[in-house]
């Protein structure tokens, strides 16, 4: 970090990464639950090839998280160098406002918050099951507000973190 950033948007940025770890854990959870409960969470995974690697970044520094679709089943992995897909926040800032809820993928996108590399159609099934699992994991409120159409719950939310936070 430059040490000319003060000590106020330091704990700022600290606070920020934390909540993005936190929020990448439990997307990444949830999007393993509704690969298996789903349907439509379901048939985008299964469109997607064998061995599909993404990465989540929330800036060059920030808390990363790294995906694989391997023997069917989505599989957090180590750091994926050359990954088919790559998202990277251009700050925390950007990612924590699209990670909490308070803009969505589409408006990060249009505002170039974010750099993608890889398959861009590939992208938007990825982007879709995000957008999915949104409704499942925030509040109604926040989804209207961020998403173009809030997409109906194949069942209860309840359900979507008790098998995140119990077992998967």
């Amino acid at each position: 970090m430059n040490n000319n950033i003060s000590i106020r948007k330091k704990i700022s940025n600290s606070i920020k990464a934390f909540v993005a770890r936190i929020v990448l854990f439990v997307l990444y959870r949830g999007i393993k639950v509704l690969a298996r409960e789903d349907s439509r969470i379901m048939n985008e995974f299964q469109s997607w090839p064998e061995g599909l690697s993404v990465v989540l970044e929330t800036s060059y520094n920030g808390p990363s998280i790294s995906l694989m679709k391997k023997d069917s089943k989505l599989v957090r992995t180590g750091d994926i160098e050359n990954a088919d897909i790559r998202i990277t926040f251009r700050s925390i800032d950007a990612a924590f406002l699209v990670l909490t809820g308070q803009i969505g993928v589409a408006r990060a996108y249009a505002e170039h918050r974010f750099m993608l590399s890889g398959d861009i159609c590939q992208t938007m099934s990825i982007v879709r099951c995000i957008d999915i699992a949104e409704s499942y994991l925030f509040p109604r409120l926040m989804t209207r507000r961020i998403l173009r159409k809030v997409e109906k719950k194949e069942f209860s939310t309840l359900r979507v973190y008790r098998k995140i936070f119990v077992g998967v």
